[in-house]
């Protein structure tokens, strides 16, 4: 598939399929960087599980040496190509007008705070430089709870510095997941990039779900950290079969990515519209019957469970995708990143290329785009809404970022 590096000078990917993992990541970033034309500032990587990450990344750094890097697993890869598994994709990007930093944080389930301060301490000291504009944030996708994650994330930038980023994968086993930075490959870490550009440069954010409630609403009783206990009094595991019946609970643990829950919550809602904060289970514990969840859901919270089709969920995605183009503020698109939500791909099945699909045809069918399906995802509600600016951990959601070039 061709992609100009006369239209887009900013930005280009590549993509392997190949079986061994060192040519992988060779054959994966020789196309990125020649398309991009010149020697890269830094690289994004995403990766399906079934790779030796150590030999991939090594074929990266042959092809590109030095190179700042950051990524991770995934549960699906997304490319020029589409959607795509058992791949890997490579986004390189470079410009003199742009500073680029990375860090990594270690034991991300053992203190959030702790970890986001280690990654962020190597990337700045004190308050980030005055023209730092994205974080794009990596955090293991099985430990950790992504409420305290973005607490800790927000005490050190602020509750309005843009935040985004998605929850790396391991190809649906729910089990461990692995996160790149700089030619190392760490588990239970949370990596990420700062970006740093003048005014020459916008960026745009899309977050819709197309999730809606299914009509019933309970109270969460008992909860500790990501541990949920009980609904309305009842041992968690046993309402949510209850809800779902034998049928669909039989596929729990990836029933959870379907049949999300929903917390409700007036701080994020604008106007008539209610905007579901959604929580998916990770782990079913059968002998006391609770739910390990990505993200913490507080006591006295109402929740409702939701669900979406198909078609729910591509309208979704278009959406996000009109959402990035309106808040780039005239912004020519150079560059796409996409995180998608595992249920969703779930959901979608046969049709998973029609989500990929509307964010290009909506944003620019030969715009690089890279990303991937994630385990939970970060980013605000509504850039442009004052209200709604902060970033968020979501699940089942479709985030996009854009960088957008401003008219000279």
């Amino acid at each position: 598939m061709s992609q100009s590096s006369e239209l887009f000078r900013y930005a280009a990917t590549g993509f392997s399929m190949k079986e061994d993992s060192f040519e992988a990541g060779h054959d994966a970033a020789t196309e990125a960087v020649r398309r991009l034309g010149r020697k890269p500032h830094v690289l994004l990587v995403f990766s399906a599980m079934r790779y030796e990450h150590r030999s991939l990344l090594k074929g990266i750094a042959a092809v590109a040496p030095a190179t700042p890097l950051v990524g991770g697993t995934t549960a699906g890869e997304i490319s020029m190509e589409g959607a795509t598994t058992q791949s890997v994709v490579v986004m390189a990007l470079a410009s003199e007008r742009f500073r680029f930093y990375t860090g990594v944080g270690r034991a991300l389930s053992r203190n959030e705070r702790q970890s986001v301060g280690e990654m962020l301490d190597q990337m700045f000291s004190g308050d980030p430089p005055a023209d730092a504009q994205t974080l794009l944030v990596f955090p293991d996708g099985m430990g950790g709870d992504g409420l305290r994650l973005m607490d800790g994330l927000h005490e050190r930038l602020g509750g309005k510095f843009e935040i985004v980023g998605g929850y790396p994968g391991d190809d649906e086993r729910f089990k461990q997941t692995y996160q790149y930075h700089d030619g190392q490959v760490y588990q239970d870490a949370i990596a990420g990039l700062l970006i740093c550009h003048d005014e020459g440069f916008s960026t745009g954010i899309g977050v819709r779900s197309g999730f809606e409630s299914i009509g019933n609403s309970f109270v969460c009783t008992s909860a500790e950290g990501n541990v949920v206990r009980e609904f309305d009094h009842v041992r968690s595991l046993d309402l949510y079969r209850e809800f779902l019946g034998e049928e669909r609970s039989a596929r729990l643990p990836g029933a959870f990515m379907e049949y999300p829950f929903g917390l409700i919550d007036e701080g994020v809602s604008s106007g008539k519209a209610t905007h579901f904060q959604l929580r998916c289970g990770v782990r079913a514990n059968e002998e006391d019957g609770s739910i390990f969840l990505a993200a913490s859901i507080p006591e006295g919270s109402e929740v409702t469970l939701t669900t979406g089709s198909r078609g729910d969920v591509i309208r979704g995605a278009h959406e996000a995708a009109r959402q990035a183009l309106k808040s780039l503020g005239g912004g020519k698109p150079e560059a796409i990143v996409m995180f998608s939500c595992v249920g969703r791909k779930m959901v979608l099945g046969r049709r998973v290329q029609e989500e990929v699909d509307a964010v290009r045809e909506c944003i620019g069918r030969d715009v690089p785009i890279v990303g991937f399906y994630t385990y939970g995802e970060i980013g605000p509600i509504d850039k442009t809404d004052s209200g709604l600016s902060a970033a968020k951990f979501h699940n089942e959601t479709v985030v996009l970022w854009v960088l957008g070039a401003m008219p000279e």
